[in-house]
């Protein structure tokens, strides 16, 4: 049933009011702490940004809302190769050293992003979305996959974005689609021990993958795990048996140099107690001490001004939105929406996973951004896309003249009941489905 632009269902409203709190902790989090990289107080110019951000956001979620997932859909593919296309000038600078005349500057080595006119866009961003629609389209009433051979495709699909954002390089977007992919292929009937099998040959490549790795890119892995101490002698006393990991230097110097951001984030959140400093307040809010703690690092900040209740609501609220989510996609029975609904989830869910995983040391740090709460133009516009789809799943439910989406193992005496939908079509003509 169609509703209106404005009538988000109970599910939509929740989320709505988890991502206001979201983005209002991180605007209140980006006007007091500066950019390090910047002189002078540019935290409110941040903030100022972060809100037109959010704006330009709510307009884009009101557009998707408007169209409907169902019509979006249809295009899934042509998205999907859009993204594709917008992939592409990043791999050319990187591969020919050049800037393309200024369109993509690097930062720190990185190509990831495409200078417009005031406005700076991170094609990785918009290809989350895409790669969600696109594969939620192709695998909505496909079977093969029950086979192991029917994965091939899926995978193939997943491969190409993730190997040209590797390039750039980003390895924290491209490994966030993995766990996207298992979540979708789950939900449509992929064997568990299929994916089981796929999940060992790729610990099994882990060896293999880590000797291609950039090696900035093998000293942010490395940086978590000379956490440890034991760890960091063990690597000094020992420099040869453990080459593969570290050197002597680096673990000598493991605090001042690749676990910097890492000691000061961890020391960040625990220095905020309970209760933390209060807003605006404590030495890693006057002082520049922790990089990107406006964008990658802002759950440090969080918790430094606010302590351990100003964590847990940003916990809470991500709760709060993944558990709609799922609400969303046990009540919707078409399987494009619901597989939307689930890729959406899981997408949401491991970006927080990660960042939050990041900043108390847990995962090694990968340049996540915090859903609603970071500093980006980028990725708070495909987060606000990402939100408006999973809604707009909740707002329009059809129902098909088919049987129950996704259940293979059910007897077919229990599949043989006529029932009325329960919310009738938009001209109001009953419509039966045989289950």
């Amino acid at each position: 049933m169609r509703r209106g632009t404005l009538d988000l269902t109970q599910p939509g409203w929740v989320m709505c009011a988890a991502i206001a709190v979201l983005a209002a902790i991180g605007v209140a989090a980006i006007y007091v702490t500066d950019t390090h990289y910047v002189g002078g107080h540019d935290g409110p110019k941040n903030a100022a940004r972060q809100g037109l951000y959010l704006l330009v956001g709510c307009l884009a979620a009101a557009a998707v809302l408007r169209i409907g997932y169902e019509r979006i859909g249809r295009y899934a593919y042509v998205l999907f190769a859009l993204a594709l296309l917008a992939l592409l000038p990043p791999l050319v600078a990187k591969l020919t050293g050049s800037t393309l005349g200024g369109i993509v500057r690097p930062r720190n080595g990185a190509y990831r992003w495409i200078s417009l006119p005031g406005f700076q866009l991170q094609p990785s961003e918009p290809m989350k979305v895409a790669y969600v629609l696109a594969l939620a389209w192709y695998l909505r009433y496909r079977k093969n996959y029950r086979r192991f051979g029917g994965l091939l495709l899926p995978f193939l699909i997943s491969a190409v974005p993730i190997a040209l954002i590797l390039v750039e390089p980003d390895l924290g977007t491209a490994l966030l689609l993995a766990p996207v992919l298992f979540a979708m292929i789950y939900l449509a009937g992929a064997k568990m021990w299929h994916l089981a099998v796929i999940a060992l040959i790729g610990v099994a490549a882990v060896p293999l993958a880590w000797g291609r790795l950039e090696p900035y890119q093998r000293l942010r892995v490395t940086a978590m795990l000379l956490q440890s101490e034991t760890l960091r002698n063990a690597v000094i006393e020992d420099p040869q048996g453990y080459s593969f990991l570290a050197t002597k230097r680096q673990a000598l110097e493991w605090e001042a140099s690749s676990g910097y951001q890492l000691v000061h984030s961890k020391n960040a959140v625990g220095s905020g107690g309970i209760l933390g400093w209060g807003w605006g307040k404590g030495i890693y809010v006057h002082n520049a001490l922790l990089p990107d703690r406006h964008n990658d690092f802002i759950l440090a900040i969080i918790g430094h001004q606010w302590g351990l209740v100003g964590c847990l609501t940003v916990l809470a609220c991500y709760v709060v939105i993944v558990v709609c989510g799922v609400a969303v996609a046990s009540a919707t029975t078409e399987p494009f929406g619901r597989l939307l609904a689930v890729g959406v989830v899981a997408l949401l869910a491991a970006q927080a996973i990660v960042n939050c995983g990041m900043a108390i040391g847990l995962m090694p740090t990968t340049g996540m951004t915090l859903p609603f709460v970071s500093f980006g133009g980028s990725s708070m516009l495909t987060q606000f896309l990402t939100a408006a789809l999973l809604v707009s799943v909740s707002q329009r439910r059809p129902f098909l003249l088919s049987t129950r989406p996704f259940e293979f193992n059910r007897p077919r005496r229990e599949r043989t009941r006529f029932e009325l939908q329960s919310v009738p079509p938009p001209d109001g003509t009953p419509v039966f489905r045989r289950e």
